[in-house]
């Protein structure tokens, strides 16, 4: 009984103490015994499946060694230090984001004039696209595992083509606000025409949840029982 935990002893105590008693309470109310024999075979066979496949799951596992343990340990602190920069720039990206839609609602509910609006997108494309720089600098770190490394530079592109589009959409939007060129003299359809160049241009939802959940489960130290 080696290896078997406690919790698992008592259950199989336990079922071995239903299976006799169900096994004597049957015998008294089933009349046939070939239905009483087919019973009894099928729960021993169940029984037997669920205890080979607990002791099969319990003599495949391996305790990490020292040497895993430092591995994992050097990738943790690789992927922990580049991802605290990568956070960063997406704190900034949303940020961003923020700053944009105060720019379009001020405007909408006239809060600012249209060459406000221009001038203020003007100034937030500038910041975009020094942070756009550094989001494109990024490579994910080179002492990363293969699997580890292809993961981060996944998380990484798709990173960037968010990025991308989010300096397309600011741009399409400045323009589209730009009172020199503007078509528009309603302020409903310059809000109308602003918000158009949203719609085309915004990225899709950035999804990396994929990436994040399985380096979470490559990074992390196996628990000892």
């Amino acid at each position: 009984m080696e290896g078997l935990s406690i919790a698992m002893i008592l259950l199989i105590i336990s079922a071995v103490v239903v299976f006799v008693l169900t096994v004597l309470v049957l015998e008294r109310n089933i009349k046939s015994r070939l239905v009483f024999g087919a019973f009894c075979l099928s729960l021993v066979t169940a029984i037997s499946i669920l205890g080979y496949t607990y002791l099969v799951n319990t003599s495949t596992y391996t305790e990490p060694d020292e040497s895993t343990i430092r591995h994992i340990t050097a990738q943790q602190q690789a992927f922990g230090e580049w991802y605290t920069i990568y956070k960063k720039k997406l704190e900034n990206v949303d940020y961003y984001w923020v700053l944009y839609h105060r720019i379009l609602t001020d405007f909408k509910y006239e809060r600012i004039s249209l060459n406000e609006a221009h001038q203020q997108l003007s100034t937030l494309e500038t910041d975009v696209v020094g942070l756009h720089k550094e989001i494109f600098q990024m490579m994910p770190p080179i002492s990363l595992d293969d699997n580890n490394y292809d993961l981060t530079a996944s998380l990484l592109e798709k990173t960037k083509s968010y990025s991308d589009a989010q300096l397309k959409t600011i741009r399409a939007t400045k323009a589209a606000a730009d009172p020199d060129k503007t078509i528009f003299n309603n302020h409903d359809q310059q809000v109308q025409a602003l918000n158009d160049a949203r719609l085309l241009n915004a990225p899709d939802m950035l999804f990396t949840a994929r990436e994040i959940t399985t380096l979470r489960d490559n990074l992390t130290i196996p628990e000892v029982d």
